[in-house]
């Protein structure tokens, strides 16, 4: 049976601060460590991985490619730490995590901030950022690490993201209560192709899908205003400005405008699935998981990106 490494904190700091500086007198003076102890340090480490981790170059020293790896989870370890006590201090200081969230306008504007408001009342001091953006910015940030949890729509491409169903919504045409159109129950897409359009934002998935689902039918949309947000998009319609195409359920379509009707499209292709979404579930923080655990079970699985079936 083998015996598992145990490395020393210290050392693997000597060692990054000599791989950055690529010489071994600096990377004395920056630890404040005499270079006879940074030397032996190293030596340490090389005896117990059993291979050279360094060249001794006449200028400095090279890493050799156990040397990179060894610098690459050496990094990791200290980035962890961090990352570790930031979260500590939180809970010294009363906070108990802290979450950052990117979501779309549907979920906004339907069950999330009822989540939150669950979520907050069983745990009152852990601090919640919300910010409002496309799907692709969502998809976007959580790659990039300026969100921990998003939540989008499966029109999105997600590549490098895990992600779980949560909810679903469906794509439905708003008219004001004496459009011509106001009294049908259903519609089909190339109904209201001729007719003047309120536009989401350019790069919502919604304007995407919409724009290629007109090009199937050899139309182009008549988009007249583009306006970010479906209360507004709602209050041009009541204005008799156009009518507009978003997705609603049974919570938002209560919270729009009393002036304006709601009329589903009949098409498959019309409803879509909401998704939440983190960059790595196994490291999101305490907070996170407490979430995301509370909106779905977990334990059914991740699904990948691969699974995305677009309209």
């Amino acid at each position: 049976m083998e015996t598992a490494m145990r490395f020393d904190l210290t050392s693997l700091s000597l060692f990054v601060a000599v791989a950055e500086e690529q010489n071994l007198t600096h990377a004395a003076r920056r630890k404040h460590t005499a270079v006879s102890a940074v030397s032996k340090r190293i030596a340490e480490l090389e005896q117990q991985v059993g291979t050279p981790l360094m060249l001794r170059m006449p200028r400095g020293i090279a890493l050799t490619p156990a040397g990179h790896s060894l610098l690459y989870h050496a990094r990791q370890v200290f980035r962890n730490l961090e990352k570790m006590e930031e979260e500590l201090s939180d809970y010294a200081a009363g906070i108990r995590g802290h979450i950052r969230i990117y979501t779309i306008s549907a979920a906004l504007m339907s069950s999330l901030p009822g989540v939150i408001s669950d979520y907050l009342a069983l745990y009152p001091q852990t601090d919640i950022e919300i910010e409002e953006h496309t799907g692709l910015a969502v998809v976007q940030g959580l790659l990039g690490g300026d969100a921990d949890v998003g939540f989008f729509s499966n029109w999105t491409p997600s590549a490098g993201i895990a992600f779980w169903p949560w909810q679903h919504d469906l794509l439905s045409v708003m008219v004001w209560p004496t459009h011509p159109l106001a009294d049908r129950k259903e519609l089909k897409f190339e109904e209201i192709l001729t007719e003047k359009l309120i536009g989401s934002h350019r790069n919502s998935a919604v304007s995407h899908i919409l724009e290629r689902q007109a090009r199937a039918h050899g139309k182009t949309l008549n988009v007249g205003l583009r306006v970010s947000s479906f209360i507004s998009m709602a209050e041009l319609v009541a204005q008799q400005l156009g009518i507009a195409v978003l997705p609603v359920n049974e919570v938002a379509s209560a919270t729009l405008h009393s002036g304006v009707r709601l009329i589903p499209l009949s098409e498959t292709w019309a409803k879509r699935e909401l998704l939440i979404g983190v960059k790595n579930y196994a490291q999101a923080s305490p907070s996170v998981k407490t979430l995301i655990g509370r909106l779905i079970p977990v334990e059914n699985g991740v699904t990948q990106d691969s699974d995305i079936i677009l309209p």
